[in-house]
């Protein structure tokens, strides 16, 4: 009965590990050798039961549970497999507007336009495209399953840049390092350490003026570590805001400031409005076949339903697969009532020796019953 309900609950936390690749497919712990050693130890206790249970070791209820251990194997097996052989996570970043192939997937993602509200929003998403079958649109809450891989969008600081001049002429943004060349959105593709930061940071200029703006995103919680008062004004309305650096084309500074989101800013000569918000990058995951999910999981529930009728009519029935009748006492089983004597429709001793013993008045030495004889 313990090693039954021992090896459920091992079943059952086999499972949810596997599920929790597809629920929470941003984690890299399925990758690792304690994961999958978890995993390799449930599939050897649910195949060490299955194999007692298979004997009869567990009677009736264990051998119906042998379905329910079934489909936590095939479970378990489909999560080994992807948390070995699949590729660890990974991201497609690309330029909005622009279309990036995946070879993994066999498809090419379109990655939507924005404009400075719906990065402020948030709410674009990607299109994939594959050759013979429709297009996956994915939304910022997302995700899909595509064979053996699970795609979802994984938003990321963003910053949607305008520069003026002077007289509030609009400038042209290039981004000299990237290959979105002439894209305003900054993606913050790159990493730099700031004290005990390390923040995103991206580089735009603006050719007509000969400057070269780098920008340096920080989160409310890293702003609340500046001594400036600006910095602590805005980590109090939990928005992130960009350090902006100045700079000509020979590399002299010209300025440094803080921007919030929104706010126009004098730098070096020009005036600069960055909207931050987030824009998605492609995120692919491995994941265990839909096909062995779903069978697995039946074939467990329906193996626990099964037993747990198995058991039912035992109980009802008032004698289980173990029980013994009762035993008939001597007396009851020779014809005999409480008294001694026969009890009502016995038939009589069929001999005359027999018929000269029956039992018809009390002895009085042994408060018994004596025989009289007959003639």
């Amino acid at each position: 009965m313990s090693a039954r309900y021992a090896a459920l609950a091992v079943a059952g936390l086999a499972i949810a590990l596997v599920v929790a690749q597809d629920v929470y497919p941003f984690t890299p712990l399925y990758h690792t050798w304690q994961y999958a050693l978890a995993l390799a130890i449930a599939l050897a206790v649910v195949l060490a039961y299955a194999n007692a249970a298979r004997r009869g070791e567990d009677g009736i209820t264990g051998k119906r549970l042998l379905v329910a251990m079934a489909g936590a194997v095939i479970v378990d097996v489909a999560g080994l497999a992807s948390g070995l052989l699949g590729p660890d996570t990974g991201s497609v970043i690309g330029t909005p507007g622009t279309v990036v192939p995946v070879p993994a997937l066999g498809a090419a993602a379109f990655f939507a336009p924005v404009d400075d509200a719906a990065l402020a929003r948030g709410s674009s998403g990607v299109t994939l495209r594959r050759r013979n079958a429709g297009e996956v649109a994915l939304a910022p809450a997302g995700r899909r399953v595509l064979g053996e891989s699970l795609v979802y969008l994984e938003p990321r600081p963003a910053a949607y840049v305008d520069a003026f001049d002077e007289r509030g002429g609009h400038l042209t943004i290039t981004q000299p390092t990237n290959a979105s060349f002439l894209s305003p959105v900054l993606l913050f593709r790159e990493r730099q350490r700031i004290g005990a930061f390390d923040v995103p940071f991206d580089t735009f200029a603006a050719p007509a003026r000969h400057r070269i703006v780098r920008a340096l995103y920080f989160t409310p919680r890293e702003l609340a570590q500046f001594s400036h008062a600006g910095a602590a004004a805005l980590a109090g309305k939990d928005a992130p805001a960009l350090i902006l650096t100045a700079a000509d084309d020979a590399g002299k500074p010209l300025g440094i400031t803080l921007a919030a989101s929104g706010q126009s800013v004098a730098l070096g000569g020009i005036r600069v409005r960055a909207t931050i918000g987030t824009y998605p990058a492609l995120a692919i995951a491995a994941a265990p076949a839909t096909w062995a999910l779903v069978a697995g999981i039946l074939l467990f529930v329906a193996g626990i339903v099964w037993s747990a009728i198995a058991r039912k009519p035992e109980r009802a029935g008032g004698l289980g697969e173990n029980s013994v009748p009762p035993r008939t006492s001597q007396r009851e089983g020779d014809g005999l009532g409480e008294a001694g004597v026969f009890a009502p429709g016995t038939p009589a001793p069929g001999t005359l020796a027999e018929q000269s013993c029956t039992p018809i008045v009390p002895d009085a030495v042994t408060g018994g019953f004596a025989s009289v004889p007959t003639t």
